[in-house]
């Protein structure tokens, strides 16, 4: 116990340079503030900048489609307070334009959102103050699941089974999803879709430059696996000492995931070990291996920093990143992986002798705060959210968007509608962020934990150092729930 003490001391310090580090590279959720705010804004329908009469004909199609198939409703208490270091929801806070979800819950049920912010570094602690305070926040986000299951027992969260009718049209379509996520026979987190993970960046030019077969081929015959990405990396390393093989700041997770087994995971309503399962030791192996060969960026020699403009260079062969690493004008993504038309992307390949390609889905995802003011209304703009997604024009107006603003060919289109189709049918998520704090600092360490194995630390030895204790704190945890 002693060693472990000392290991989890390591591990928190290490972690803490792991979020600064998360924070400023980004990411999907938007940038924090530098200080916190306590002072709550309000946007209604009317001081909105953005408003129905100026969406594009197909997006007032969408409104018009989708509202057919909310509830016909009356909301006593129209207004729901979201709690955030970023707000997605107001064009006059965020830049964004207003999603068509809100535009659903502003015309359908007059609803509106209040923003109460706050910082990344504060979020914690700001949350625990407004719900000790009986401010009567309803709602944070879900879907990074950093606040999950562990905000549970510590009572900052109240489940919504009761607010929801999984029997309906609209929530049947995500039941699945929303079944993932059973803590304690309850549902915590309201999915309200799933979207593609991770994806593999490459230049064409590069490709044929080397001879190389191109990845989105071999993801049509069903060959994009392991030994296609590790040949392709070693081939491509050994050629020249200048050259380097795989870039990106969060490779290990989407790697480990590509087996299908997250190193914790929820049963039966309770959280499980899966570190001495056989995919995961397969995952952390070819991970392991991917460094041992030295066909990774080596950020050590880098000042800690990424370079995805290598790809662009010709002397990087892939980076690894979400989609939204290429959601931008062409311009800006092409400085860094090349001309929009040789930029390419694949999903992570799949493990050897798998007949699936397991995502790292990402999801849209929603938690009911404890002592909620109006978790009526939370429900049904989550169902805003799913109506949203489910008409049939909301596909159509994704494509032209990514077409016209962000300079995506045909090819990276049907892509990234092959990617989520994947992530429909097999997405994987893991939660070992979002477990008791203690659990999390060992499991997602550099050193120590899943992430080992990618920076040169052998797998069997990094998991028989902490599985004792995981499961330790894995049983504290279980019992908590039953207290």
């Amino acid at each position: 116990m002693k060693k472990f003490k000392k290991i989890l001391a390591m591990t928190v310090a290490l972690s803490s340079v792991m979020s600064l580090a998360a924070c400023s590279s980004g990411g999907d959720g938007g940038s924090a503030d530098n200080t916190t705010t306590t002072e709550a804004t309000t946007t209604t329908a009317a001081t909105v900048a953005i408003n129905s009469e100026t969406l594009a004909s197909e997006e007032q199609a969408q409104v018009a489609d989708a509202a057919g198939l909310l509830p016909d409703v009356e909301l006593e208490n129209k207004n729901i307070k979201w709690f955030s270091f970023y707000d997605p929801f107001h064009p006059t806070t965020s830049g964004n334009t207003k999603s068509i979800s809100l535009e659903l819950f502003e015309t359908k049920y007059n609803g509106t959102i209040e923003y109460i912010p706050t910082t990344w570094d504060q979020r914690f602690n700001d949350l625990s103050t407004n719900l000790l305070g009986g401010t009567g926040i309803d709602f944070i986000a879900g879907g990074d699941l950093d606040s999950f299951p562990k905000g549970v027992p510590s009572g900052q969260f109240e489940p919504y089974d009761r607010y929801v009718d999984f029997s309906s049209e609209l929530w049947s379509s995500v039941q699945n999803l929303n079944d993932m996520f059973i803590l304690g026979g309850n549902h915590y987190i309201m999915v309200t879709q799933a979207s593609g993970g991770s994806i593999v960046v490459y230049n064409r030019q590069t490709i044929e430059n080397y001879g190389f077969d191109d990845p989105a081929e071999l993801l049509a015959s069903g060959d994009w696996n392991w030994t296609a990405f590790k040949n392709m990396l070693t081939e491509f390393v050994d050629n020249d000492a200048s050259l380097y093989g795989l870039d990106g700041w969060f490779n290990e997770k989407p790697l480990m995931l590509s087996g299908g087994v997250p190193p914790v995971e929820l049963r039966d309503g309770k959280l499980v070990s899966n570190l001495y399962d056989e995919n995961l030791e397969k995952t952390m192996n070819f991970m392991f291996e991917l460094n041992k060969n030295g066909l990774v960026l080596d950020k050590n020699l880098t000042g800690w920093a990424e370079h995805p403009e290598y790809v662009g260079q010709g002397s990087e062969l892939f980076y690894i990143g979400g989609q939204y690493i290429l959601e931008s004008a062409p311009e800006i993504w092409g400085e860094k992986f090349g001309s929009p038309e040789d930029v390419m992307f694949v999903p992570i390949p799949k493990m050897d002798g798998s007949d699936k390609y397991y995502v790292d889905a990402g999801m849209e995802a929603f938690m009911l705060c404890k002592g909620a003011q109006n978790p009526e209304g939370v429900a049904r703009f989550m169902e805003c959210c799913i109506a949203a997604a489910m008409d049939e024009n909301a596909a159509a107006i994704a494509d032209r968007k990514s077409r016209d603003d962000y300079g995506w060919t045909d090819e990276m289109i049907e892509m990234k509608h092959t990617i989520a189709q994947m992530a429909k049918e097999n997405p994987v998520y893991s939660i070992h962020t979002g477990v008791p704090n203690d659990l999390s600092s060992i499991l997602d360490s550099g050193e120590f934990g899943i992430r080992a194995p990618f920076y040169g630390y052998e797998w069997a030895t990094v998991r028989d150092t902490l599985a004792d204790a995981a499961d330790i704190m894995i049983e504290e945890f279980n019992a908590s729930l039953e207290g």
